[in-house]
Order: C-alpha cells, then sequence, then structure tokens
C-alpha cells in the first residue's frame, strides 16, 4: 500500500453507542447516536422473542415492543425542545478520547440545542449522570415559549434512581420546566441529574453544579492512567485509539469479592467470557496492570467443575481448552513458575476431561464427522452446535501451551498433553482432507463446519425464520474462522508454511475489498462484518511474515469503530439498506485486540523467538520528535522495552530485556543497513542477534 493510511471512521456504525460511566462504574450508562441517556438494561427480555403479531389475511405483522426498539434498555430520556423547528442536523462530538464526556448538538432552521452528557460523583458519594444542556436562538427566530424538557422514551419510568431539573423541580416532564419567553439572539442552560445512588437535594441540583460537575468530570478523567507503563506510537491517530480502548477497558471493568473483573462490555456481555478475556486479560498486562490481569486468571478458575471441565458455557468444550492456554499464558507472563506448578493437577484434570469428550466422540460412531475429536459442540462465532472444527483447534492450542510448559519445568504427565495433542492433530488432518471445498474462483478452504457437502449448502441456522433463507444466511466458506486464525495465532498450532494457513490467508485476501477486513465471517453473513474479528485474521497474516496486510488490517479496524473509538460486535456494510447488527458496544474484545495486534506489531513472541518491528508501518516512523516507546511490554522472555527514534537521516534502536528466560533468537525485522551490533542473516533474509542478549543498542538506516 503506497498510500498513507489514515483513521478517518468511514466504516462506522450507524447506530453507534458509548458509555458514559466511570471507572469500576456499576452504573453503565449508554448514550445512543441520537444523544440519549439509556439504562436499565434487560438482556433477557431484549433478547426473547418480544414480538407479537397481529394476524389479517394470514398476513404477519411484527410489532415491536418498546425494550426491543430501544435495544434492551428500560430507561431511555431524550432532551427535546418543546416548540416547533426544522432540525437540520445531528452532531456528536467525543471530545478527549482519553474522557468519557459527549456533546450532541441538534442544529435546527432557527435555533440549536446542545447538551454534555457525563458521570458525576459527589463529595458525599452521591453517584449521578448529568445532562448539561444550552439553548440558543438564532437570528431569524420568533419570539415563543420555549425550553428543554426530557422526552420519556423508554419502557418503563419508575426504577431505584431520581431525576432532578435545573431549573425547576424534580421531574422528567414538561410541567417541572418553566417555558422561557425566548427571542432572537438568546441563550438559555439548564441541567439535568440521573440520580442512581445517594440523593441530591433541589438545592443541590443546579446549574451551578452542573457546571462544577463538568469540571469535576474533566478532571477526573485526566486522572485515570488506563497505560500505568508507556505504549507511544508515532501516530496521533493511533495514540487516540489506544487512550480510547484503556478507558472503555476500564468502564466496562467492576470489582466482585474485591477481585477486578475484566467483563466484555456494558450490556449483553457484562461479565466473564472465556475466550474474550484470554485476550483481554492479556492487553490489560500489555497496559501495564499486571497485578488485575493476574487476578483475572481466578475468575476463569472459579469455573473449574468436578469432571475436570472449565467452562461456562455448554456444550463449549473449547472452553477448557482455553481455559489451559489461558493459565499458562498468565503464569509464564508474571514468570511465576511456583504457581504453575502449583496448578498443574487442574491442567491434568483438565486434560482428563478433554479425553474423555473425545471417548464419547468415538462412541457416536465412525459415520460421525467428527469421528476422532468431539461430539456436537458451540462453534460460536457463526457457528451452531455441531460436528465443527473451532473446537479441536483451540483445545490444540491449550494442549500445545501445557505441554511446553510442563516440559520446561519437567511436570509430571507433561508427555501425556503433546500425546494428546498429536493425536488430535492426527484426526483433525484426516477430517480437514476430507472436508476441504473450493470456491468458485478454485481457492481451498476448510470450512468450520463439518456437515456434507450437500448438508452444508442447504445449511440455514436455527434461528433463520422458517419461511426459509433470509438474507442468504448461510454458512460461508470464511464463517467461524476466528478459532482457526487464533489456532495459528498466537496458538502457533499450525508452521506458517503450512498450507491449512497459506489456504486460510488467501480466503481472507479475497474476501476484505469491500471495507479492508473480512466480511461474512461470523453471524451476520451476509454483506455484514465483525469488526474485531479481523484483528485474528490480521495476528495470522502477522504470523505468515505479511505485517503488511496487519497494518492494513489494523487501520481498516478502527474506521470501522465510532467516532467515540469503540466498536460494535458486528454491523452490516456500508452503503447496504440492511439495519441488522448484533452485539455489544463498547465491545472490549475490540479495544483489546487493537492493543494487542499493536504491541505484536512491534515486540511478537514466535517459535521460541522475539521479533521486533515485524509489522512496523511507515506511519510509525518516528519524526525528530516523537520516538515509538513500548516500556517494560509483557512476554514469555520477561519485560522488554524497546525504543526507536529518529537521529537526522538514520533511527536508533534501543532494546532492553529483563526476565528468567531467554529466547533462542531475536529477529530484527529492517529492509534497510543495521549497524552497531552483531547479527547475522536468517535464510529469511532477516536480523538475526542472539536471544541472550539482555540488551543492544543498533543503528538503524
Amino acid at each position: 500500500m503506497n498510500e498513507k493510511r489514515v483513521i478517518d471512521f468511514r466504516f462506522a456504525p450507524e447506530r453507534p453507542q458509548s458509555c458514559i460511566g466511570l471507572v469500576d462504574d456499576v452504573y453503565k450508562t449508554i448514550l445512543r447516536e441520537d444523544g440519549s441517556i439509556n439504562f436499565g438494561f434487560d438482556r433477557f427480555h431484549e433478547t426473547d422473542n418480544l414480538q407479537f403479531y397481529m394476524r389479517n389475511n394470514d398476513t404477519k405483522y411484527p410489532v415491536h415492543s418498546r425494550i426491543v426498539v430501544n435495544r434492551g434498555f428500560q430507561f431511555r430520556y431524550k432532551p427535546s425542545i418543546t416548540y416547533r423547528d426544522k432540525l437540520l442536523e445531528v452532531k456528536q462530538d467525543f471530545g478527549d478520547p482519553g474522557a468519557a464526556i459527549v456533546t450532541t448538538v441538534e442544529d435546527y432552521a432557527a435555533s440549536r440545542v446542545s447538551w454534555k452528557a457525563f458521570a458525576w460523583l459527589t463529595p458525599k458519594g452521591v453517584r449521578a449522570d448529568v445532562v448539561l444542556w444550552k439553548l440558543e436562538a438564532k437570528e431569524n427566530f420568533t419570539t415563543t415559549r420555549a425550553t428543554v424538557v426530557l422526552s420519556e422514551l423508554g419502557s418503563a419510568v419508575d426504577g431505584t434512581f431520581t431525576i432532578q431539573a435545573a431549573p425547576g423541580e424534580k421531574t422528567c416532564s414538561v410541567e417541572g420546566v418553566k417555558p422561557y419567553h425566548f427571542a432572537a439572539g438568546e441563550v438559555k442552560e439548564g441541567a439535568f441529574f440521573f440520580v442512581y445512588d445517594g440523593e441530591l437535594s433541589t438545592e443541590e441540583a443546579t446549574l451551578n453544579s452542573a457546571k462544577q460537575a463538568e469540571l469535576w468530570a474533566a478532571d477526573y478523567w485526566k486522572t485515570v492512567k488506563p497505560f500505568q507503563k508507556k505504549f507511544q506510537i508515532p501516530d496521533n491517530q493511533i495514540m487516540d485509539m489506544l487512550k480510547s480502548c484503556g478507558r472503555n477497558i476500564l468502564q466496562a471493568r467492576e470489582v466482585h469479592k474485591k477481585v477486578y473483573t475484566y467483563q466484555v462490555g456494558p450490556t449483553y456481555y457484562r461479565g466473564l467470557w472465556f475466550v474474550d478475556g484470554h485476550f483481554i486479560l492479556e492487553s490489560v498486562h500489555m497496559m501495564g496492570r499486571h497485578q488485575e490481569a493476574y487476578a483475572g486468571l481466578l475468575a476463569v478458575l472459579a469455573n473449574t467443575h468436578p469432571d475436570g471441565s472449565i467452562e461456562i458455557m455448554s456444550p463449549h468444550d473449547k472452553e477448557t481448552g482455553i481455559a489451559l492456554a489461558t493459565t499458562v499464558r498468565q503464569c509464564e507472563i508474571m514468570e511465576d513458575d511456583e504457581r504453575l506448578t502449583e496448578l498443574w493437577p487442574t491442567l491434568c484434570r483438565a486434560l482428563a476431561y478433554i479425553q474423555e469428550q473425545r471417548r464419547q466422540a468415538r462412541a457416536l460412531g465412525k459415520d460421525y464427522p467428527g469421528y476422532g475429536l468431539f461430539p456436537p459442540c458451540l462453534g460460536d462465532g457463526g457457528i451452531n452446535i455441531e460436528a465443527e472444527y473451532t473446537t479441536p483447534l483451540w483445545v490444540m492450542h491449550g494442549l500445545k501451551a501445557a505441554y511446553e510448559a510442563g516440559k520446561r519445568l519437567n511436570l509430571k504427565g507433561f508427555e501425556d498433553f503433546k500425546a494428546e495433542f498429536d493425536s488430535i492433530m492426527e484426526a483433525f488432518r484426516k477430517c480437514a482432507k476430507r472436508d476441504t471445498r473450493y470456491t468458485d474462483d478454485g481457492i481451498a478452504y476448510l470450512p468450520m463446519s463439518m456437515l456434507s457437502p450437500d448438508e452444508l449448502e442447504r445449511k440455514v441456522r436455527e434461528n433463520i425464520d422458517d419461511d426459509g433463507i433470509i438474507n442468504h444466511e448461510v454458512y460461508k466458506p470464511q464463517t467461524g474462522i476466528w478459532a482457526y486464525s487464533q489456532a495459528i495465532y498466537p496458538g502457533e498450532v499450525f508452521e506458517p508454511d503450512d498450507a491449512l494457513v497459506s489456504n486460510l490467508l488467501t480466503l481472507m485476501d479475497s474476501v476484505d475489498d469491500r471495507e479492508g477486513i473480512p466480511e461474512n465471517t461470523g453471524w451476520m453473513c451476509w454483506n455484514a462484518v465483525w469488526p474485531y474479528g479481523s484483528m485474528f485474521d490480521a495476528l495470522a497474516w502477522l504470523y505468515a511474515g505479511r505485517g503488511d496486510k496487519t497494518a492494513d488490517y489494523l487501520y481498516a479496524f478502527a474506521n470501522h469503530a465510532a467516532p467515540a473509538r469503540c466498536w460494535r460486535e458486528e454491523q452490516a456494510l456500508k452503503g447496504t439498506n440492511s439495519d441488522e447488527m448484533i452485539g455489544d458496544m463498547p465491545h472490549n474484545w475490540g479495544s483489546a485486540m487493537f492493543i494487542y495486534v499493536a504491541r505484536n506489531m512491534i515486540v511478537m513472541e514466535k517459535k521460541n523467538n522475539l521479533e521486533l518491528l515485524a509489522g512496523l508501518p511507515k506511519e510509525w516512523l518516528p519524526d525528530g520528535n516523537t520516538p515509538l516507546i513500548l516500556e517494560e511490554t509483557p512476554t514469555r522472555y520477561g519485560a522488554v522495552t524497546l525504543t526507536l527514534e529518529k537521529d537526522g537521516d538514520q533511527y536508533l534502536l534501543n532494546y532492553e530485556r529483563h526476565g528468567k528466560r531467554s529466547p533462542q533468537s531475536i529477529l530484527l525485522h529492517w529492509d534497510g543497513s543495521v549497524s552497531g551490533v552483531n547479527y547475522i542473516r536468517s535464510e529469511e533474509g532477516h536480523i538475526m542477534l542472539s536471544g541472550d542478549m539482555d540488551s543492544f543498542r543498533a543503528i538503524l538506516q
């Protein structure tokens, strides 16, 4: 790519959401694209089938309940004007990426109303959201009675909160806010307070207190430092994304039983999900919050069951494999071999569970498509409960991690993990050979469903309308490949030159043209994208030596964020008439993956080596003012500090590592000349340095 990569949110979701809650806040208020305040999310009612039908000549007319229209929120309030005017435009400004303060502006033909929404915690511990509004009359405004009130758009009006207005009495209706005689050129201001915890008297709910609350909020967010160590990229666009990603992760977090719980999102996914958590926790380590991230392992292991499984969802056998990988990874990042040794019996019981699941699969007979692998499981990410490949892919990832850790520490029975890995791999390749198919363009691909070719062509998801295929939602060649990419990296289940790797990347390359990332890879598989799912593919590209594609995907992923710099799980392609969407927003697996991929583009662990600058794009080359810095970024080989700075017509690279283990080699990806350090050229042309080096300084030209 010769053009400069830019982030302009060109593929932002049409109906975005942002969270204005504080760090670790239990009140996770969502601000929508219209500036409305949304809270009281009811996941179970929203996801139930809440539509009913009025029948007329056997024709169905679905009527959605208000909670469905409001995306599951019971309470929804929006500032509204009380006079007539023609709406011209609605805009939102999200200000400092590190702050959750959102300004919404409605521009009318003769007036303008704007409001800022933010969270407030008073010195007395009262928790409230504040909406600070301003009403401006343009010169063509005709004098009339006018003010701003709250429109009640939710499905419920009674709750454990109060709403107060300034000026006016405690209310959420027109009667409580006195209309002004409003004339051209005049400006009026007011505020609404949503009080969730504690009491705010009428005397305290004033316009002045709202303005003081705004100052408090600005100061509060300045004190929040998501990154405890320097993570500096010399591209301001990327830095703004990183700031927002870190903030959103902390906003979703909560403290349960004195333990930090890193949650995926504020609504649908307000809780622990194993695979999301695997990457979120590691990204939190990359933010320098090691003890908080390490505590997350407790939440994972709390789901250990008597049969040896470690899982939340069922049937979701891959979660036990994910737990194996997460346990090993968390311990190796913390260089905590003692804890890993203590947990080894738990990992061995998990292995026994995996072996039992495979016995159950064999008991289904040789006609069962997953014979030798696993019983029907939830594939997830687009694949239903059936014979599928995502489970063995993640289980092999976990077994490989456990085997390598056990071998290094000489733990009893470590060979059993390798034997099981080899057995699954043998069965996997046998099934993959049987199931490999070809696209119309002749691209070989492995579908993640093991349905027979005839069944696969007709397969429609169970939640699709009984009338047949809606929007052509059938399994695509790329449906559900999330675990496939993750098995490639960070799993390293396959060698970079394995046909299973190259075939997948060729397939991804064939479906990423319209919006820069692969489309139709998730539950929405017609004119849709799973934005953060592209980050799994970006890592696979990086593992295969295509850092340029990784950079392309990272910037394209950023362009699928809303201007608030957060993502929805799945959304329709831009320019289509579809209004379909899936999942939470902000979705902080997306936030985590942005951090995770950006880090690995600079420092990557691969094949027992450390690879430096493997995905460095030209946009990240330092100018004379801002160096590239990763401070004490975590690896299995200890904390690595890397600095790249401009020095005249050359660059200075400084490397330091502090750890108990050493990589086999350090591979430096640089096309130009290198001096100041001893190295040899690898067969691939990479600059290879001794892995025992704790530090070096090199000159790059």
